[in-house]
């Protein structure tokens, strides 16, 4: 006997995107999401957000088990109590399924609460109408189950979530849980949290989190804190969710249909478009890739996604025409079509008409008024990256939820043409905050010298965050608020600050084929690296200069994280290596939580943790040293 077809809260908003993806994940197609590291750490946070939401009910009860021993739990538990708190209850109406985050009776009433772990602000509630709406789509659904199973109860629909208007008064509070990875496959129908509603995969792992606490004779006083000193809370929602009631179950009866009946070929839920850009159901390689079925005849990814911008062009509707002409290659672009509605050509256009003109004949571009600019910064050049880290649970007392932690920074500096870079490097992993330590460090070392240089704007974000903390935390050093006043470009301020955004640079000066449409460090490096040999031969580069089996120069990020996988497997042969990337912001924020609070690893792993977050944020300043190099040599 086959297993029942649910449609659960997560089927319903991944349908609600492309009701295709519903056939894919129901087939059990793979999905980029099944390895994203960054929808793995937003899942990570809501376990853990949604373990210390439990922790507020003390008579709660866990319903586990698969969807079918879930829905028999708690209907067992249902009639045995008329007064009950459960945590994930799985409820049933007519094919719709859902595990409700905590579901607390008291006779006819009921609380359906959704933990989220997504902050939101109560004083500035109109900042976060778009992400709410969002959430209260999906606890509608919900909704309308709950009030089909129990027609003669009055339902109360809350949020319960981080507020970031909130200061925790506990210190170490991200330190107060952990998570320990469980390799136990759930059913189909398993709910993943709910950042990752609409993404969610049947592979997806469920972790299990530990209350750290649970085995100290003072855990009550602990959890009393979580309650009075905590960062969570509630939102009702009960007008809003009821208000889209009739909608949600039109739409959820739609796609039972689909689960039932299959996607007919002639239906109206789907069709290919720009937005399938981001579609998680193309795999590269994989037999069932879901993207490729739809896109029948296509054996590689639409080549015309990687216009710059190509989204917003004609009316945001350009692409759509192209698709619908079946016309999917770069070179099926018209140059006449990249322009504003009323025919002018802006910013972005020129951007897009010099990607198209130079790919299509293969060339690098470089503009007139590079060398000028370049020629503009002053020496000593400091070419800066930071790490920094946001989570939802406050690591020090008198944080708000997400509110930044910067650690880390790196510097190169050229004192002067021809110059070698000097490297500087500050990591802070102490239990204190260090954010005032971070910038009076930076301070420490540039100064008022010489050009600033960063890509993007993180960096002067960073900055700026630190200034206004100053004040919230009552921080005195005017020096430091003096520095930073004159370095970082601010409009409440009315500074042009000193930072140059190499990112900006690039997309005015600068564009190699192989960038496609993006400025990312990380795409412009290996398009200057991998074609300029004679980087290769500079004394300092060599360390980044590997080659593959088929002599294929190796992007340096492979190189650094190779490098560091040998070493770390002579640290500890028990390490699971692939948890611990470190080669982007996510891999850096993980590392450094665990240097901070997990100690299920050992000294000598959280020092290895931290010499590849100093290698990873050495190898990004060296990388913008590089592209500067390339370009100096090669528009002299």
């Amino acid at each position: 006997m086959s297993k029942p077809q649910y449609l659960s809260k997560s089927d319903f908003q991944l349908a609600s995107s492309c009701a295709k993806k519903l056939v894919y994940k129901k087939k059990g197609y793979d999905s980029s999401n099944d390895t994203d590291e960054y929808m793995m750490m937003l899942a990570q946070g809501g376990y853990i957000v949604g373990k210390m939401a439990t922790m507020l009910f003390p008579d709660g009860i866990e319903v586990e088990g698969s969807t079918a021993e879930s829905l028999q739990k708690t209907k067992e538990h249902i009639e045995k109590y008329d007064s009950i708190t459960l945590f994930e209850p799985a409820f049933e109406y007519n094919q719709r399924l859902a595990r409700i985050d905590i579901f607390v009776k008291h006779g006819n009433k009921i609380q359906l609460i959704e933990v989220k772990s997504a902050s939101r602000d109560s004083l500035n509630p109109k900042k976060d109408s778009n992400k709410l709406n969002k959430y209260i789509q999906d606890i509608s659904f919900q909704y309308t189950i709950l009030k089909d199973v129990f027609p003669d109860c009055e339902i109360t629909c809350l949020l319960l979530m981080p507020d970031k208007s909130m200061r925790t008064l506990i210190d170490g509070l991200a330190g107060w849980f952990r998570l320990i990875d469980k390799s136990i496959s759930q059913d189909e129908e398993y709910e993943a949290p709910n950042e990752i509603i609409s993404r969610e995969t049947s592979k997806f792992q469920k972790p299990e989190v530990e209350f750290v606490f649970d085995n100290n004779p003072n855990r009550q006083d602990y959890i009393d804190r979580l309650r009075n000193e905590g960062i969570l809370n509630y939102l009702d929602v009960t007008e809003k969710a009821i208000a889209l009631e009739s909608g949600i179950r039109a739409k959820a009866e739609s796609y039972i249909k689909i689960l039932n009946n299959g996607l007919e070929a002639t239906s109206q839920d789907y069709e290919i478009s720009k937005s399938c850009k981001s579609c998680e159901y193309y795999v590269s390689g994989d037999a069932n890739c879901g993207f490729l079925e739809c896109w029948k005849g296509v054996n590689t990814f639409p080549s015309i996604f990687d216009l710059y911008y190509g989204g917003t062009v004609g009316s945001n509707n350009y692409l759509n025409e192209l698709i619908k002409d079946r016309k999917y290659e770069f070179r099926d672009i018209q140059t006449e079509r990249l322009c504003k509605n009323d025919g002018s050509i802006g910013t972005r256009n020129e951007r897009q008409i010099i990607q198209f003109e130079n790919t299509v004949n293969k060339k690098e571009w470089i503009s007139e008024t590079m060398i000028q600019e370049l020629d503009s910064w002053i020496y000593p050049l400091h070419f800066i990256d930071f790490e920094t880290y946001t989570g939802a649970l406050p690591f020090h007392q008198g944080m708000r939820p997400f509110e930044l932690i910067a650690f880390q920074w790196s510097c190169h500096t050229i004192d002067r043409p021809d110059a070698e870079p000097r490297h500087q490097e500050f990591i802070y992993t102490d239990s204190d905050f260090p954010n005032f330590k971070f910038a009076e460090s930076l301070m420490k070392h540039i100064g008022m010298s010489g050009t600033p240089l960063m890509w993007a704007t993180h960096e002067n974000s960073v900055l700026r965050t630190i200034l206004y903390q100053m004040d919230e935390y009552g921080y005195q050093n005017p020096a430091l608020k003096d520095w930073l006043q004159k370095t970082i470009k601010d409009k409440d301020l009315g500074t042009e600050g000193r930072f140059i955004d190499m990112n900006a640079f690039t997309l005015k000066h600068y564009f190699h084929p192989e960038m496609k449409g993006k400025t990312s460090i990380k795409k412009v490096l290996p398009a200057i690296w991998n074609n300029n040999q004679l980087l290769h031969e500079i004394p300092y580069l060599h360390k980044y200069s590997i080659k593959d089996l088929e002599q294929q120069v190796l992007d340096p990020y492979d190189t650094l994280f190779n490098l560091a996988n040998e070493k770390m497997k002579s640290v500890d042969e028990e390490i699971e290596i692939q948890s611990e990337d470190v080669k982007g912001g996510t891999g850096a924020m993980r590392a450094f939580y665990r240097i901070r609070f997990d100690n299920s690893i050992t000294k000598e792993h959280k020092e290895e943790l931290k010499h590849r977050l100093l290698e990873y944020c050495k190898l990004d300043t060296m990388a913008m040293v590089i592209i500067w190099l390339y370009w100096k040599q090669t528009v002299r």
